[in-house]
């Protein structure tokens, strides 16, 4: 229909009527192009929010295991400390066997490991090509040094891991049967039919090995990693606790 407007007011020379045909065409494609603008800018906001959502519960789900991992962190120094103190004594220690067994397998079950943050969310994020659609160009730097620092922090703390885990292990009974503390069956892990006798002697061989030297060494040394975990563990839970401050704003900017 315009374009027969057009050719008619072309053949009767009204270039009023040529001029302002041309401009609603003008206008027309203006206004669409606009429109195509606004809703891929609507599409990219609810992408980012949902990514942004998505992070966050990553962030949270990270920063409930690091706070387990403190914790557990912190509970073995104590252990290390304990079982250092019964190492410089003589004699037997005042913890019956199966407490003393448990204090040792307490000293060795954590930190042999640093798991990387969860990432997925945000390298999905990086992939798509729509991380630079974040606004903030320091939520950008933040999700990036974040993400890019975790396995050089889990490098770190892996290339410090003692042979003390092991030690234990080589040196201890079998009649010791380590598990994990958290086992529900811990309480039948021990001989407890009138085998005490046998279970001190147990402890005994587990003593007159951990007093030598070299295990003495590798205890202080697992004492050291362990104190470097704990710190490195807080750095991890204080960047989560930044990031998740910085995230959870930026969720209240896409929102609207």
């Amino acid at each position: 229909m315009i374009l027969d407007s057009l050719a008619s007011g072309l053949k009767q020379r009204d270039w009023g009527k040529v001029l302002l045909e041309i401009l609603i065409v003008v206008v027309g494609i203006f206004i669409g192009l606009q429109v195509d603008d606004w809703n891929r800018s609507r599409i990219d906001r609810l992408d980012i929010a949902e990514y942004l959502q998505r992070i966050q519960k990553d962030l949270n789900r990270d920063a409930d295991f690091y706070s387990f991992l403190a914790d557990e962190a912190r509970y073995k120094r104590d252990g290390l400390a304990a079982l250092k103190r019964i190492l410089g004594e003589d004699g037997l220690p005042d913890e019956d066997p199966h407490s003393f067994f448990e204090l040792v397998e307490d000293t060795s079950s954590i930190g042999w490991e640093f798991p990387e943050v969860q990432n997925v969310t945000f390298l999905d994020l990086q992939s798509s090509g729509k991380l630079a659609l974040i606004k903030d160009a320091e939520l950008r730097r933040q999700l990036s040094f974040f993400y890019q620092e975790s396995p050089h922090r889990s490098d770190r703390i892996q290339s410090r891991i003692t042979g003390y885990a092991a030690a234990v292990y080589e040196i201890t009974d079998l009649r010791a049967r380590l598990v994990s503390r958290d086992n529900e069956f811990r309480a039948d892990t021990f001989y407890d039919d009138g085998e005490n006798d046998d279970m001190r002697t147990v402890v005994e061989s587990f003593l007159l090995a951990a007093r030598e030297k070299r295990f003495l060494n590798l205890l202080t040394a697992e004492q050291n990693y362990t104190e470097f975990l704990i710190a490195q563990v807080k750095i991890q839970l204080t960047e989560i606790a930044d990031l998740q401050r910085a995230v959870s704003d930026a969720t209240g900017e896409t929102a609207h």
